[in-house]
């Protein structure tokens, strides 16, 4: 499949970020396409860098060149000021008797060649089903930190504000509405947040993070999550192809498999992993289960992801708020629907049963209602 120049451009700057590969530009790139491109993903940071660094015949011009700076410079100070909530966060639950494990974000970003150009806006700290509530009330009494009024027994994390940066408290990490799929993530939760953690150094503080396969499970399903809501972009798949490059030859494959296959997701898994390998640059004898057979639909899947972008779904009839309670479930079921011809083209074994156990849960709540 042919991809504009603007296109070839932003992965080669993308794999020299990612892994330190010479990059070769032919003719005079187009900066501000790229910049755009950049940032409709969430790797202006990491393209920032590279571009800067570039000889002075192809370099974009002084004042990009200043904004680019700016950006990298402000990425390093959010990094700098999250850090520090994190580790008071996690030195006032330790002395409570809850150690966190930390999801997202800051894990990640330790798996990058320079940590502080992965960007991301807030703290992610999972601490289970029996310590939530005492961990919520905890971190809620530090000072700065602020909730709108949100009930904590409510929802998957509960929400926390220290300033402009927003921190979330896991009980579960991530929601799976069907009852039976729902039973193995909390199996493989299990395994890889409370059974089988991690210790790391972070700059010499200690902190607990995720099982190398919970790292490489949990960071696709995240993307496969925001694939099938708000849209995916490469910040999220190249998280993915860092931490099966970091821990390459370091993983239980059948684990791994395992938990793929169980949870219905080594089509979406090849077919994601197809583009990391081409378009990403990832090795393909570091990415296990690998099928290059995934190509005519890697292709199809690229230009979904090209048009998204990181959390940029525009889908007006999703967000439009009907009044009334007939009104609101019959635009329930129409979302459901529509989410359901998105993803049919692409994964249809996943879309039917995604459908499926959407509109069976409705009309659970509408009889537990009754």
């Amino acid at each position: 499949m042919a991809i504009s120049t603007v296109e070839h451009h932003y992965f080669a700057l993308m794999r020299a970020a990612l892994w330190g590969e010479p990059v070769q530009l032919e003719g005079f790139p187009d900066w501000d396409g790229i910049m755009h491109m950049a940032r409709h993903h969430a790797t202006e940071a990491l393209v920032a860098d590279v571009a800067s660094r570039m000889k002075e015949d192809c370099r974009p011009s002084d004042e990009l060149l200043r904004q680019m700076k700016q950006l990298m410079m402000g990425n390093l100070v959010n990094q700098m000021e999250l850090k520090q909530i994190l580790m008071k966060s996690v030195k006032v639950l330790r002395e409570k008797g809850i150690d966190p494990v930390l999801l997202k974000g800051f894990g990640l970003a330790q798996l990058y060649p320079n940590p502080s150009l992965r960007q991301f806006g807030d703290i992610d700290l999972y601490v289970g089903l029996q310590q939530f509530h005492k961990a919520c009330t905890v971190l809620r009494g530090l000072s700065g930190g602020y909730n709108w009024g949100e009930d904590i027994d409510v929802g998957r994390h509960y929400n926390i504000e220290f300033g402009r940066h927003p921190m979330e408290v896991h009980r579960v990490s991530s929601d799976v509405i069907d009852p039976k799929s729902q039973a193995i993530y909390a199996a493989i939760e299990q395994d890889g947040l409370i059974a089988h953690p991690q210790s790391i150094n972070f700059e010499g503080f200690n902190l607990s993070i995720p099982s190398k396969e919970f790292m490489v499970f949990f960071t696709f399903f995240h993307a496969w999550e925001h694939f099938l809501t708000t849209g995916v972009g490469w910040r999220q798949i190249s998280d993915v192809a860092m931490a099966l490059n970091v821990y390459y030859g370091q993983l239980e494959l059948p684990k791994l498999r395992s938990w793929i296959e169980s949870m219905r997701l080594m089509e979406p898994w090849q077919t994601f992993g197809w583009l990391m390998v081409e378009r990403l640059g990832l090795p393909a004898e570091k990415l296990p289960f690998y099928n290059a057979s995934s190509q005519s639909k890697a292709q199809k899947l690229y230009k979904r992801i090209m048009a998204e972008g990181d959390f940029r779904r525009q889908n007006r009839f999703k967000n439009r708020k009907p009044k009334g309670r007939l009104m609101k479930k019959i635009h329930s079921f129409m979302v459901i629907f529509v989410e359901f011809f998105q993803q049919v083209f692409l994964f249809p074994k996943q879309a039917f049963h995604e459908t499926k156990t959407l509109l069976k849960t409705s009309f659970s709540k509408n009889f537990q209602k009754k």
